[in-house]
């Protein structure tokens, strides 16, 4: 995949638009056991996750409006790097803890690396 053609604003709009699919997917179907399913707000870490996945896109989303955000001693961009780098460890590892896997944790997977792919690729274009 090509990133170079994409703007960096784009970019970080668009990583700002996966962790709002993010937080959609967290309401959806993660597991399914017969007739019970749970979804990922099920969970009891999920308002911590709902958390990250704000500020994460919150940051980006500033940065790519270009408003002053004040974090004056940090890169924006590493900030929000390294939570969706936390969001993409979550999903991995509830995936390889919990069976019956349904359709909105693959969702939240998706979502959380195309976030994180879009975000490292602008931190890598800011630490040149």
């Amino acid at each position: 995949m090509d990133l170079q053609g994409i703007s960096r604003e784009q970019k970080e709009m668009g990583a700002a638009v996966c962790m709002l699919l993010f937080i959609i997917s967290l309401f959806l179907k993660w597991q399914t056991f017969g007739p019970i399913s749970g979804s990922g707000a099920d969970l009891g870490s999920w308002p911590l996750v709902l958390i990250i996945a704000l500020v994460a896109g919150g940051i980006v989303a500033a940065d790519g409006l270009r408003m002053e955000i004040p974090l004056r001693r940090m890169n924006p961009t590493s900030v929000a790097t390294y939570l969706m780098s936390l969001l993409v460890f979550y999903v991995i590892v509830f995936i390889f803890a919990i069976d019956g896997l349904s359709y909105g944790v693959w969702l939240a997977l998706i979502f959380s690396v195309i976030g994180l792919v879009l975000t490292f690729s602008v931190y890598r274009q800011d630490t040149r």
